[in-house]
């Protein structure tokens, strides 16, 4: 293994925990979808051809009237990338 190749595992971990760190804090986050806004609930960080993705729940929130056609039309279970995931999460905070 190249020293180019251990720093980038070394980064992807150090990014990991990063994220992790955030997602055990918040584990909450508002999606819009095509088919409405759903609260969701992480899950878990893995990898997907080599890129880092985090698993996210809808959740069943009264709160949320389209968390029924949510589950209906795109399933529970959301992926997201980090970009996509830190993207959401600040513009939730900023909201």
């Amino acid at each position: 293994m190249t020293k180019r190749e251990t720093n980038k595992i070394l980064n992807q971990v150090d990014s990991t925990g990063y994220l992790s760190q955030i997602c055990n804090q918040n584990p909450y986050i508002i999606l819009s979808t095509q088919c409405g806004t759903g609260r969701y609930s992480f899950q878990n960080i893995s990898y997907n051809n080599e890129e880092l993705v985090l698993e996210f729940k809808l959740i069943k929130d009264d709160k949320y009237g389209d968390t029924e056609n949510i589950a209906y039309n795109i399933g529970e279970m959301c992926f997201l990338t980090a970009s996509q995931y830190l993207y959401a999460f600040e513009y939730q905070a900023h909201a």
